[in-house]
């Protein structure tokens, strides 16, 4: 995944969850963080971003994981978007070992 990436859609209200599993940089001597942002699609009007999380947890070790957590989200298609790898724009690549998403409230505590 490069900067800018968008994943798949899914269908979603009120809650999402993104979880990276086992993350790594190419183009860099090591991986340390990537931004992701959550955005609601809207068809013929821009995008919403439901905000930003900045995953570092899942660049430790092959059982490194990260997550992310939105709340209050509007019913629609939502999908994430990375904005940054390593704190840059541009030039690195992201590798993702297993990404999931979680649009169930029912395992919050």
């Amino acid at each position: 995944m490069l900067t800018g990436f968008q994943s798949r859609r899914w269908s979603d209200k009120e809650y999402s969850q993104v979880w990276f599993t086992k993350c790594r940089v190419s183009g860099a001597s090591s991986g340390t963080s990537t931004h992701v942002d959550l955005r609601q699609d809207r068809t013929a009007l821009p995008d919403i971003s439901w905000g930003i999380k900045k995953y570092k947890q899942c660049f430790k070790g092959s059982s490194g994981k990260s997550s992310g957590e939105w709340h209050n989200l509007a019913s629609g298609s939502h999908f994430f978007q990375i904005k940054k790898i390593n704190g840059k724009g541009s030039g690195l690549a992201l590798s993702v070992s297993k990404v999931t998403v979680d649009t169930s409230k029912a395992d919050q505590n």
